[in-house]
């Protein structure tokens, strides 16, 4: 597994405590501060921006800090709510040490009122006795109520809300990953529940047990490690889910077997899955061999194939950040899929550092692709990755690469320039309307998060502040949505 790199992200599951509690300050003074939700739902409808989460007209974003103290309850896990350059600290309506509140964050328009709703993961949670079976929350940006989502028959240590994905689409499709779920008693397997809309009582259950879905549940698979939802060739009007699997072996058809190569991944795409009902599931499966030529690459143990996915107009990025690139070692590297919505998705594009026309030198244990995103612009060919390059040698202060899909040859590696040693600058990133966000979880006093306006030369840095008396940030930057 990639090592989380800080003290707190390396023992979250052995060493933070797992104790209930009744405190609510931190949720309560988020509520106070955002009282005028009707006047809110207003401001989003006369004015509907697809991440405008208060009403003020622009565009916002989120960014988590799961590790946080809050109210003095360690690891409990805050999020910052991002509008202009203010950061704004949300707790969990029922903070809890060591829940973990905010490894995965999405914004979405779940119920239609014009405003963003934020669901924010908590993958530590504890559910009926149940230790770190995880919970999901949505706080919704246009009513004054929130929803507790758990898996229909908890398990401990799934880790529900691993992993999050929100269709773009108004009362689109959410996806939440439970990668450490067992399926069919085949431990760590793991296991997708989705959801449409406001509909957030109905779950429904995607393994690679699934009737359709190409594979099968293995230990330590981890199906559901990393989603994306888009329009990848399933029903015209319908929406898709990938899914990646960055620990699955390769070791041919049928049950695994210590013959395998370990932990060299896949990648699943299953079509319109909420509308299958239960039913035969259609959609394909890939592998690393599968879709980069071996002069770049041949697959191997370790390569994490599947490890982040990113979608945007018809285009899927998968990444293996532990993938050797002409023969240097852990370099990483990014393949892009692509589909017009109705053809089968296709085999594109590989990307990584010394391909010819992008920018940097590929270097060993650089994790190339650890963490993507991708932001569609005015027309469809304007489409731009982001791939996180957190771990970047020498000194791991950590990089960016924006990639024009249209023309690679005008990426740019960006960087920070306040960045120190071990900052692990890009550990997350996101796009929010025009501007590109990188997560730094470990830059000094508990984090940052830099944001790049499309014409800008240099990121800005935002700091955040505790939630709650007495709490303290440790981590912001874990995650992003924007």
């Amino acid at each position: 597994m990639i090592v989380r790199m800080t003290p707190m992200r390396a023992v979250l599951a052995a060493a933070l405590l797992l104790l209930p509690t009744a405190a609510y300050q931190a949720y309560q003074v988020y509520r106070a501060d955002h009282a005028g939700r009707a006047e809110a739902a207003a401001a989003c409808a006369a004015t509907p921006l697809r991440t405008d989460f208060d009403g003020d007209g622009a565009d916002d974003f989120v960014t988590g800090d799961p590790f946080a103290d809050v109210d003095g309850l360690p690891g409990a896990g805050a999020v910052h709510l991002v509008s202009g350059r203010a950061l704004t600290p949300v707790g969990a309506p029922d903070p809890a040490a060591g829940d973990a509140f905010g490894w995965s964050v999405a914004l979405a328009q779940l119920d239609g009122d014009g405003c963003a709703d934020l669901l924010v993961g908590a993958p530590y949670a504890d559910v009926d006795g149940r230790t770190d079976a995880g919970a999901v929350y949505v706080l919704y940006g246009g009513a004054e109520r929130n929803v507790r989502i758990v898996a229909p028959e908890p398990q401990q240590d799934a880790h529900f809300g691993w992993s999050l994905a929100a269709s773009p689409d108004d009362g689109g499709v959410v996806a939440i990953g439970a990668p450490y779920e067992e399926d069919d008693q085949v431990r760590d397997a793991g296991a997708v529940y989705l959801f449409r809309g406001n509909d957030t009582s109905t779950l429904t259950r995607i393994s690679q047990e699934s009737e359709g879905v190409t594979g099968n549940s293995e230990t330590g698979d981890m199906f559901g490690w990393s989603l994306a939802l888009g329009r990848l060739a399933g029903a015209a009007d319908g929406v898709d889910l990938a899914v990646g699997s960055p620990y699955e072996n390769n070791d041919g058809t049928g049950r695994q077997n210590v013959e395998g190569m370990l932990d060299t991944g896949g990648l699943n795409v299953v079509h319109d899955p909420t509308r299958a009902e239960g039913g035969r599931y259609t959609g394909g499966k890939w592998e690393l061999k599968d879709l980069v030529d071996t002069s770049v690459a041949g697959e191997a143990p370790g390569d994490r194939f599947g490890y982040a996915l990113a979608y945007a107009a018809g285009s899927l990025a998968v990444s293996a950040p532990l993938a050797d690139v002409r023969g240097v070692k852990d370099a990483g590297l990014v393949h892009v899929l692509r589909s017009d919505g109705f053809r089968a998705l296709a085999k594109g594009t590989t990307l990584y550092q010394d391909a010819e026309g992008v920018e940097g030198d590929a270097a060993a244990t650089d994790a190339f692709g650890f963490s993507l995103a991708m932001g569609a612009g005015e027309t469809p060919d304007d489409v731009r990755l982001a791939v996180g390059i957190p771990f970047d040698a020498p000194e791991q202060k950590g990089a960016v690469q924006l990639i024009p899909l249209a023309n690679p040859g005008e990426d740019r590696l960006l960087t920070s320039a306040s960045a120190t040693p071990n900052e692990h600058f890009g550990w997350s990133v996101a796009f929010s309307g025009n501007r590109l966000l990188a997560g730094i979880p470990d830059a000094p006093k508990g984090g940052a998060v830099g944001v790049l306006g499309r014409v800008e030369g240099a990121f800005t840095l935002l700091t955040p502040t505790p939630a709650g008396a007495g709490g303290t940030t440790t981590d912001t930057g874990v995650s992003l949505s924007g």
